[in-house]
Formats: C-alpha cells, sequence, structure tokens
C-alpha cells in the first residue's frame, strides 16, 4: 500500500492506494507544533480506522506547501514502517514539461494535480485549485504546463471581510446562494463570495482559451470545487482527490522496474 501525504495550510490529506486503486482518503490538522511520533500515532490510528495495517505500507509520497513539515512527516512515516517515501520536487519524475520561468518555484500540489490531468483528460486543460489561494494553471495543447494565475481563496476572503468590516459576520460558507441579490447581509455575502468567484472562474476560464490554443478541458479540484462549479456556465469536472491520485501516478512513473 502507497501512502500519499498532500500538506496544505490547514489540513493534511491522505490517502492510501494499492497501484492506482484509492483505499481511503481522510484527514489530518496542520500542526507545526507536533512532532514526528504523534503525526506517526495519527496516521497508524487513520490506517487503523479504515482496517489497515501498517504492514501493508510499502512507500509514501508526500507533496507539501508548508516546507518545514516535509521531514517531520517523512520521519513519520518511517515510523510506522521502513519504507522509501519520495518528495515531490526537482529530480523526481512527473512526465510534465513544465515552461514557467523558474520551475523550482512550482507549488508541489500543482505538479501532482496537473500530473493527473496530464494522464487523465485530453489538452489543452485548465487546472484550478480551490485552497488558502485559488489557483488556475494551464496546460497548452501539447501538454506543457505554461502557467496561471493565483488569486485568493474563499476563506481568505471570507475572513478579510470579517477581520476589516466591523458589521459583517462570518458565515457558512456551505450554503448556496438563492440569488445575486441578497436581501440581508448574509444572503449578500453568500452571493458576492460564492457567486463572484463562479463568475472569476468562468472569466478567466474565456481569456486562457485562446493562450492554450483552444477551449480547454477544466478541472477543479479543493474544498469547494463543487460548490462553484454548479454556479459557473462552463462545464468543470470535480474531483476532490486529484492531488492525491497525481502522487499516487508520480509515485509509479519513479518506481517502474
Amino acid at each position: 500500500m502507497l501512502l500519499c501525504v498532500n500538506i496544505g495550510n490547514f489540513n493534511i490529506r491522505v490517502a492510501g492506494y494499492e497501484g492506482t486503486h484509492q483505499l481511503f482518503r481522510s484527514q489530518l490538522r496542520t500542526d507545526p507544533m507536533k512532532t514526528a511520533d504523534e503525526y506517526a500515532i495519527g496516521l497508524k490510528n487513520l490506517l487503523s480506522l479504515y482496517g489497515l495495517g501498517t504492514e501493508k505500507l510499502t512507500g509514501g509520497i508526500i507533496s507539501c506547501v508548508h516546507p518545514a513539515m516535509v521531514s517531520c512527516l517523512r520521519n513519520a512515516i518511517r515510523l510506522l514502517r521502513d519504507v522509501r517515501v519520495l518528495t515531490v520536487g526537482p529530480g523526481l519524475k512527473t512526465g510534465l514539461n513544465i515552461r514557467i520561468d523558474n520551475p523550482a518555484e512550482l507549488g508541489a500540489d500543482i505538479v501532482a494535480s496537473a500530473a493527473a490531468v496530464r494522464a487523465r483528460y485530453p489538452v489543452p486543460a485548465l487546472i484550478i485549485n480551490f485552497d488558502t489561494a485559488i489557483t488556475l494553471m494551464g496546460l497548452d495543447a501539447g501538454g506543457a504546463l505554461v502557467g496561471g494565475c493565483i488569486a485568493p481563496g474563499i476563506k481568505l476572503s471570507l475572513e478579510a471581510l470579517t477581520s476589516h468590516a466591523a458589521q459583517l459576520p462570518q458565515i457558512d460558507l456551505n450554503q448556496d446562494p438563492k440569488s445575486v441579490v441578497g436581501t440581508n447581509t448574509v444572503q449578500s455575502m453568500e452571493a458576492g463570495l460564492i457567486l463572484g468567484n463562479a463568475c472569476m472562474i468562468d472569466g478567466l476560464i474565456d481569456r486562457f482559451a485562446p493562450l492554450l490554443g483552444g477551449q480547454p478541458t477544466v478541472v477543479a479540484t479543493g474544498d469547494f470545487c463543487r460548490q462553484i462549479a454548479r454556479h459557473c456556465r462552463h462545464t468543470i469536472h470535480c474531483e476532490e482527490d486529484l492531488i492525491c491520485d497525481g502522487l499516487a501516478l508520480i509515485w509509479q512513473k519513479n518506481n517502474k522496474v
């Protein structure tokens, strides 16, 4: 069993795979104060929760936007069993032709997502990740990753509103706006955050199309991908496990006999 770990700013996504078949998926909280031992206990408990033992572990692969956490999680996996653990970064085979100015700057989560999209969908393609930031990265008609754009994430935007505007409350972002015309403060914020981001995504897709060599296949991942996508005018394929699926594919590319 391969353990795929994506370390985000707030959560750590963990998924187990046999080949490309996903056995389970779960989450832990990102906490830089935790030790490798504490994370090892958390990972062991997750495996136990899904009826899996550490003896089944054959390897691990990590993508991370929180660099200080990499060694901690690598050591945690190795405490469960002494296996090979890869980290997505320079020197690892990904199957991608990366054409940005400095490929080393590209987030490991974006690399994993792009690897999954490149393997599954026709190009040109546009990959959207709804996380702390909203990132849109383009694969051109030849399958090369040519760059993209970054905007504030939905939670980040909500936090900015509530911390800088005294009369704006915290709201439940899982509620769908009924209309763009809110009749109270909460409805107005829902409309602005959800429908506003949907309009932004539609507009950016239109702007990406001529630069990528045609209307792109659009694939989205992240906590709010389905909620935003349902309000977009373009067809968007939503895959919450895109990053971990990409990690499993990258592992296979780097472990072929």
